[in-house]
């Protein structure tokens, strides 16, 4: 009977709970407490890419175990399931949760040991509802088991709620347009894509704050050894320890104000304090951007080069603004971020300076420069001298101390004009040094490093563009105009470009200089170049549709036959029909007279006149409502206009001025004069939009927010030329309003008089040149093949007649082995003959409908029409790398070259022209990577 107790005691023993055995004092030490956990909380608590726990409360419990000595195991589960684990005695502890009063009476609770802040994130669409009361309307998105939906009810209970199994299932319920306000912690960069497209749909400064929560660990009821147990080892842990840890995955410490950023002086246009004591610049306000996208805030601390580096490195900065670095030169801190390159010249007091290159002179520098070592090699007789400032540089220069500095461009310019120095100063243009500025953090400081990309990452390109426009004035110095950027669109942006497939645009056959028709009856002109950009931009398929007669072009899109009319100008009644992008090119309009009529600057003069006008355009309800004296004779198009000047059935034509100035141009009308209309001159020009396709509008919107002024001049002088010898010229001044913050004026009013021979065969060869020239714009200027605008156009095409007579056609992507090879060994007029006679050789293996051109480099496109199978596609690559095992003779050099071939045929490849041409460029390097001089097909 002595050994009963003893097995009472054993019995009572095995009969406890795993979870309660670890609770005891005399516990078994390798068995390890479960810590039950969410999944997909990031970056609080969740699962990595290997299935590993990982984020800020898994760190802190790990800190939590080695301090006290104890084993844990984490157990993860959806939100509601690591609740109902806890509850059921299946785990010893939650991880940590915010307490509410349903909790309590399940769980005891620990004290907090960190804290998150909740909000209301809300659609941009609804941007002022600024109050949760505001949001009764509209299911808001939880996830199951949160405490958000609690709190929500107590603040306001005509709230309604959607619920989601997990965070992932509510965000992306979010993003396909679902839910217009969801609750939400902060913080949720792990799926960069996932975040972009949040962001741009639900805009953290518009969030609504719901409240700090505290997050504390939790127990099941009655268990309080194991909540002293949990306060105890929490309260071990240095405040510092915590504090990088929440640095470590949020990439700054919540409790402080927000993010502290370095910024240096006197580097204005870039960083500088104002004259009102704050930052201010174009980083400063990049980062202002970044703390709206983010919702962190942002604090700056000025200082020099060198002591603003070391402030990051000492910690009283979190970041460096941007500084300068390269391979030869690093700070020994993290490059977080590209933020800009800044292009840096030579300028010089000494104004007649050639052949700079070759002169032994002293050239100021700063000592920082990254760009020292490629400035001995660009003046390799030169003296360097450092300075550390640009003012003592400059002031060097003038007391003739040195011949002259290389400084930031655009830094060194806003100086100059600052100081009414810029006429005593030349800036040579010809030897230009990149230098790339990087945000600089410290190495540990991975989350933060993580945090900053993922915040720029959410501006835009044309945000950049916008903010650069603001502080740089010359175009030539600008990065974000400059570089190859698309604009990011979301993932549901994308997928409803897609479903449009192809869309028509409709541009008048006789309108030049906007748009017309070429010899071939491709689409050119201004308009045509706007319209390539949106298929760059945006991968629009979009199908170019002639017309003779605005009207019946304006008619036909109210009707949905085209899609996108350029060149409207959105008036009442239109926009009741119609939806119109901003504004994207000035039209101001002028009147054609007979050369004995004075000038006409107001409408007001036409009064009692003839006035022929194009039917339909918008000026004519205008002329009717203010002008009612006017007699308004109707005709189809410009020439129509121009005809009724001069057989007298009108006095006079009303038109664009650009479309007159090309018309006048020509020649043809020696008798007629242009007066440019003073009231008119800043009316603007938009792209209208079929409704149907009215979701494009903030695209197109962001397409022509990035073509800036200097895009802009470029697009003019490639379709307008103009002969400044014209009698109009005293009427320049006007012209200043053509173009708004063009730098330059680039239109002048032109009337020629034709009254000689000569002068006839003058008009003659410039209507040659302007016809080279618009051949120009739509073929390879090397190879004269058609350039890739023209065949993505016809490619386009190709794929609506072959989709809807159920044909076949293929794509070879063509791209020459070893190009760059002979390039480099016989130099670039050797490899530019050489694409022109490629070029001929595979002009040779085409049938009339079919097209090739050169795409990019040493790379060409054919597009075979109409073919009966594989085969056909088949053959044309053999014969073509057939072709080029022969030598080619290139003056008196003899070159062999080989070619890689990627073939894909429509539909069995794809249906789609984007898709197809990447899956030949795909097949393409396929057969490059095995060597080439060869094909490669699905």
């Amino acid at each position: 009977m002595k050994f009963i107790p003893w097995i009472f005691a054993i019995v009572f023993a095995l009969a406890l709970s795993p979870a309660q055995a670890m609770h005891s004092d005399k516990v078994d030490t390798s068995v390890p407490l479960v810590i039950v956990m969410g999944e997909d909380t990031y970056p609080f608590e969740y699962l990595n890419e290997n299935g590993t726990p990982s984020g800020i409360l898994v760190d802190l419990w790990r800190e939590w175990s080695v301090i006290t000595d104890t084993k844990v195991q984490f157990v993860s589960r959806h939100w509601q399931q690591s609740l109902d684990q806890l509850e059921q005695r299946q785990a010893d502890i939650h991880i940590g949760m915010s307490k509410n009063s349903a909790r309590l009476k399940k769980f005891d609770f620990a004290k907090p040991f960190t804290s998150v802040n909740s909000y209301l994130f809300v659609h941009k669409s609804l941007n002022s509802k600024k109050q949760i009361s505001d949001l009764v309307p509209y299911q808001i998105g939880v996830v199951t088991g949160s405490s958000h939906e609690a709190t929500l009810s107590a603040l306001e209970p005509k709230l309604s709620f959607k619920h989601y199994q997990n965070r992932e299932q509510l965000l992306q319920a979010a993003v396909n347009g679902e839910l217009f306000v969801f609750a939400g912690m902060e913080g949720y960069q792990r799926n960069l894509t996932l975040e972009q497209d949040i962001a741009a749909n639900f805009y953290s400064s518009s969030r609504i704050p719901i409240e700090k929560i505290n997050i504390s660990p939790a127990v099941a009821k009655g268990d309080q050894d194991l909540i002293n147990k949990i306060n105890h080892g929490f309260e071990l842990i240095p405040p510092n320890v915590i504090q990088q840890i929440e640095r470590r995955w949020l990439g700054y410490h919540r409790q402080t104000s927000g993010v502290i950023i370095a910024m240096q002086n006197g580097v204005e246009p870039y960083v500088d304090i104002g004259t009102d004591g704050l930052p201010h610049g174009m980083l400063v306000d990049l980062w202002k951007l970044w703390s709206e996208k983010t919702g962190i805030n942002v604090d700056f601390v000025a200082g020099d080069m060198n002591s603003s580096i070391d402030d990051v490195k000492r910690g009283v900065a979190d970041v460096h603004i941007g500084y300068p670095e390269s391979k030869d030169m690093r700070t020994g801190l993290k490059q977080a971020w590209h933020i800009i390159s800044v292009k840096s010249r030579f300028f010089s007091a000494n104004l007649s300076i050639n052949n700079i290159e070759d002169i032994a002179m002293r050239i100021g520098v700063f000592p920082t420069a990254p760009y020292i070592s490629e400035m001995k090699k660009a003046f390799p007789k030169a003296q360097l001298r450092f300075y550390d400032s640009l003012d003592s540089m400059v002031k060097a220069a003038q007391n003739k101390e040195i011949s002259g500095f290389v400084s930031s461009a655009a830094m060194a310019s806003h100086y100059l004009l600052a100081n009414k120095l810029w006429a005593e100063f030349r800036q040579y243009t010809d030897i230009e040094f990149s230098t790339d500025m990087y945000v600089l953090t410290r190495i540990d400081d991975s989350g933060l490093a993580d945090r900053i990309q993922a915040g720029f990452n959410l501006i835009s390109v044309e945000e950049q563009m916008q903010i650069e426009r603001k502080w740089l004035i010359n175009p030539d110095d600008r990065f974000f105009a400059n570089s190859a950027h698309n604009i990011k669109l979301t993932t549901q942006q994308k997928q409803y470009i897609s479903s449009l497939g192809a869309i028509k645009m409709g541009y008048l056959k006789n309108w030049a200089p906007m748009e017309f028709q070429g010899r071939n009856g491709e689409f050119l002109g201004i308009n045509a170049d706007i319209k390539n950009l949106l298929v760059k931009q945006l991968n629009l398929t979009i199908i170019p549709v002639p017309y003779d007669d605005f009207r019946q072009m304006i008619d036909d899109l109210i009707k949905g036959d085209i899609h996108l009319v350029a060149s409207m100008a959105k008036t009442p009644e239109r926009a009741s029909k119609l939806a119109f992008s901003l504004v994207y090119w000035p039209s101001p309009w002028a009147i054609v007279t007979s050369l004995t009529q004075p000038p006409i600057f107001n409408i007001s003069q036409v009064t009692g006149k003839r006035l022929a006008v194009v039917e339909g355009y918008q000026i004519v309800d205008q002329l009717r409502q203010q002008y009612p004296g006017i007699t308004l004779v109707f005709v189809a198009d410009t020439k129509q206009g121009m005809a009724a000047v001069l057989n007298g059935s009108a006095d006079m034509f009303i038109e664009q001025v650009a479309s007159l100035a090309t018309t006048l141009k020509s020649g043809q009308y020696p008798s007629l004069k242009m007066s440019l209309l003073a009231e008119l001159t800043e009316q603007h020009s938009h792209i209208g939009l079929f409704p149907g396709v009215k979701n494009l509008v903030p695209l197109i919107d962001r397409v022509l927010a990035t073509i800036d002024e200097t895009e802009q001049q470029n697009m003019y002088q490639k379709w307008v030329s103009l002969d400044l010898n014209s009698d109009t010229v005293q009427y320049q001044p006007w012209f200043k309003y053509l173009v708004i913050v063009l730098s330059i004026i680039t239109l002048v009013a032109i009337v020629i008089l034709v009254s000689s021979r000569r002068l006839n065969i003058e008009i003659q060869k410039r209507a040659k040149v302007e016809e080279d020239l618009r051949f120009m714009a739509s073929h390879d200027n090397i190879t004269a093949l058609p350039n890739r605008y023209i065949f993505e156009d016809k490619l386009a095409q190709t794929s609506l007649v072959h989709q809807r007579d159920k044909l076949k056609f293929a794509l070879l992507s063509i791209n020459l082995d070893g190009f760059k090879v002979i390039n480099d060994k016989h130099g670039y007029h050797v490899g530019d003959k050489l694409l022109q006679r490629i070029a001929v050789l595979l002009t040779h293996h085409l049938k009339d409908s079919d097209t090739v051109t050169r795409f990019v480099a040493d790379e060409f496109v054919m597009l075979l029409n109409q073919i009966e199978t594989k085969e056909d596609a088949r053959q044309v690559a053999e014969n073509i790398l057939s072709t080029l095992k022969k030598p080619l003779l290139i003056g008196d050099v003899s070159i062999t070259i080989s070619a890689s071939i990627g073939i894909a045929i429509f539909p069995d490849d794809s249906d789609n022209a984007a898709s197809l041409l990447k899956k030949s460029d795909q097949l393409m390097y396929q057969a490059k990577k095995v060597g080439g001089h060869q094909y490669k097909m699905s």
